[in-house]
């Protein structure tokens, strides 16, 4: 069940009503039941999966506590690496098992031996590293004393199956969602309109901009020799706005859908590509998942704390690591270990040259304009030839179509508008317009107010938030899910 599928539809309005009917007391439980149904629609034997990963993550939460208050710390660091290792060892087990083979049968090749290591089918769980992640995190916190043990096994389960948070985020940690189950939620009609109003933005988000941006630009990807490098390049642009439209519309209705039941999810996302610096639009970018990264694997190497060579390979071991949860591919190390040297060489330049604007901000309020868009544009493309790996295949289909593109760069596209034809119509050139220019205004006005968008929505007139909701309702309607050429597609984060 995806959440812009029409069973999807049925299920949550089914979910919120029993909700508010049932006693306070109780609502925990038919909301674990609702999101283990929501995952099981994908495959029975995910629930089972789940069901594991609850049990083990609940019960070396209550041995850590028992052991911390009996201040056996040798015993209870080993029970820690026991939990956490049995959470990755699973990781890794589904998802990179076959990666690993893959790069034994490259290996044997070169030593010219026989033996080929045959692929196992079936391994990869739908959301696996979202939910590992946060039963890392669980464990970590109660062995830090960051929080007590959850008693209720169902509780500790809820933490880690909500379903508008399972699949694919956001990545929370259980000091901000077990008091919220604890202390239950109520009816609130404001957080029914906040959590719609979230619901209909990422609709449109996915089924408006990306999925049809999506449409245009896979041929491009699939066939690129067919292509020119200005329509490669064209392609790999719009691809920066597929992959956030896609999950940038995930999280808004995973946030939406939570808030209308009266939970307050962590936002994913605030206006990362008016970034001004890479290390800003990490920091504007899967919030969630970055917040983890330094919290759980950052600060445990060191940090910044032990000078700044250590400080830059800490840097470099997150995002390639970074790049290799996001997939068992090497084009994906690649791509993390772009961004981790983007961030790198800043740290160094602003070190060795202080005329650098910080990422701080206060040299950057300084800059005007002009300067503001210049960089913004330096560092949306940076960022966007990274995701050129982040999109391919494999390594080999990376520097393929970068080499095609190099060769075949089609200049006299440039003046003809010859590298719009990936356009089919000028109707659909008018509507991704439209879209990205919804989507950067949005964000322009988040970024500039320094609000949420439910913030800024509810500050409108009445009037134009009937409006605003039409609007994008029709486009949703007549462009998307029931537009002439729409094909439905999965999110993207969905193979995380």
């Amino acid at each position: 069940m995806i959440f812009h599928s029409f069973a999807y539809l049925l299920f949550f309005p089914i979910v919120y009503l029993i909700y508010f009917l049932l006693p306070c007391r109780i609502r925990y439980v038919w909301l674990l039941a609702a999101s283990f149904f929501f995952y099981a629609c994908a495959d029975l034997r995910y629930a089972f999966f789940l069901g594991g990963v609850i049990l083990v993550a609940y019960t070396a939460g209550r041995i850590l506590e028992r052991i911390r208050l009996g201040r056996n710390v040798a015993l209870s660091r080993t029970i820690l690496i026991l939990a956490v290792s049995c959470n990755l060892g699973i990781l890794g087990f589904f998802k990179y098992t076959n990666f690993l083979l893959e790069n034994l049968n490259r290996l044997t090749a070169l030593l010219h031996m026989e033996h080929h290591f045959a692929s196992v089918d079936g391994l990869l769980t739908l959301g696996i590293s979202f939910i590992l992640f946060q039963s890392v995190s669980y464990i970590v916190d109660v062995y830090r004393g960051n929080i007590a043990a959850e008693r209720n096994i169902l509780k500790c389960g809820l933490y880690l199956a909500f379903f508008p948070k399972l699949i694919s985020g956001p990545i929370e940690r259980a000091g901000d969602i077990l008091p919220q189950i604890h202390n239950g939620t109520r009816f609130s009609l404001q957080c029914l309109k906040e959590g719609l109003s979230l619901i209909l933005l990422g609709l449109f988000y996915k089924l408006v901009l990306s999925d049809n941006i999506a449409a245009l630009i896979n041929p491009v990807f699939t066939s690129y020799m067919n292509y020119s490098g200005l329509q490669i390049a064209l392609a790999v642009i719009l691809f920066a706005f597929q992959i956030y439209g896609d999950f940038g519309g995930y999280s808004y209705i995973a946030v939406g859908s939570a808030k209308a039941l009266g939970f307050q999810l962590s936002d994913n996302f605030k206006s990362p590509y008016h970034a001004r610096s890479v290390a800003e639009f990490w920091r504007r970018w899967h919030i969630t998942l970055n917040n983890w990264l330094r919290d759980y694997l950052y600060i445990p190497l060191g940090g910044s704390r032990k000078g700044l060579m250590r400080t830059c390979l800490n840097m470099m071991i997150v995002f390639l690591l970074s790049g290799l949860w996001h997939g068992a591919e090497w084009s994906f190390v690649i791509w993390g270990g772009l961004n981790g040297l983007y961030i790198v060489s800043g740290n160094l330049y602003r070190r060795f040259h202080t005329h650098f604007h910080s990422d701080t901000g206060a040299c950057d309020d300084r800059m005007s304009p002009v300067q503001t868009l210049r960089r913004r544009i330096c560092i949306f493309l940076l960022v966007d030839f990274a995701w050129l790996f982040f999109r391919m295949p494999d390594v080999r289909s990376s520097f393929a179509i970068i080499a095609h593109a190099v060769r075949q760069p089609g200049i006299r596209e440039l003046f003809n508008l010859g590298f719009l034809n990936i356009f089919p119509d000028i109707a659909s050139f008018a509507l991704i317009m439209a879209a990205l220019s919804l989507l950067l205004r949005i964000d322009t006005v988040l970024y500039e107010k320094k609000l949420s968008f439910c913030a800024l929505f509810f500050q409108q007139s009445s009037s134009f938030r009937w409006l605003f909701g039409i609007v994008i309702l029709c486009m949703i309607i007549f462009f998307g899910a029931y537009g002439e050429t729409y094909e439905q597609t999965q999110f993207i984060y969905f193979q995380f």
